[in-house]
């Protein structure tokens, strides 16, 4: 059952159009195709990825599974709490609102703006409602039933790592899974071979395109930033890459 991982999309519907028409012809029934997470943010279309994706699960012979990256988990915390601004703070949240609503983004930039300093306290809600009440039911359900990891026989898939000071890969708590841990990747030799995103770690050649990142048992193959959106099938190691669409 061979393994498909693709890394960050970050709203690049063309890389990820681009890659899956590469896919296509070479996915079987057996095969499971393994998103790493950062749907969202950077980019212009995210609900346009969203979409893609959940096409791609009910037209693929084989499983999709979605795992969470530290982008959709920012959005999920704004959904579960009006007070929850991290997504709002630690990003640029307001593509992937337009994506969906451009009503929707002038409501919650208003209301950022009249909050100004007190984002940063405790007790400042903001109407996220005008966002999530125009997402699709579906999107809702999609990202409150992503993963914190995949295991196969072949390797373990995780948006940010594993950390090396766990022996478990059930043992890894959700923060070290979505966002990563120190020593990852350096510092990890486990038996498994680890496959993720995140880090924006890319090998990059004197032309500037980017490779997965190897070290030890671990592939980075988060390459967004260049905007490359990069797969990797194991375990016969075939690496699979859109051409550049305006990096993200």
């Amino acid at each position: 059952m061979p393994t498909i991982a693709i890394g960050d999309v970050h709203g690049n519907l063309a890389a990820l159009d681009d890659l899956l028409g590469q896919l296509k012809g070479e996915l079987k029934p057996d095969d499971v195709v393994v998103f790493l997470g950062d749907y969202i943010d950077r980019g212009p279309d995210s609900k346009g990825c969203i979409d893609r994706i959940l096409a791609l699960q009910r037209e693929m012979p084989g499983v999709v599974e979605c795992l969470c990256g530290n982008h959709d988990d920012w959005l999920l915390r704004a959904l579960h709490g009006a007070r929850q601004h991290t997504w709002l703070l630690a990003t640029d949240p307001y593509k992937t609102i337009d994506s969906y609503s451009v009503d929707a983004s002038r409501v919650l930039r208003e209301a950022a703006s009249r909050a100004g300093a007190a984002l940063y306290g405790d007790d400042c809600p903001l109407p996220y409602d005008a966002f999530f009440d125009v997402v699709p039911h579906e999107h809702i359900q999609f990202f409150e039933s992503l993963r914190l990891y995949y295991k196969s026989p072949d390797c373990v898939c995780a948006h940010g790592g594993l950390n090396p000071g766990v022996a478990s890969v059930h043992g890894q708590s959700r923060h070290d899974l979505i966002w990563g841990a120190d020593g990852f990747p350096d510092a990890y030799d486990g038996p498994d071979r680890v496959v993720y995103g995140h880090h924006n770690n890319a090998i990059v050649d004197a032309a500037g395109w980017p490779s997965p990142r190897v070290v030890g048992r671990t592939i980075g193959i988060d390459t967004s930033s260049h905007g490359v959106l990069t797969a990797i099938r194991l375990p016969d190691g075939r690496v699979f890459q859109s051409a550049r669409h305006s990096a993200v």
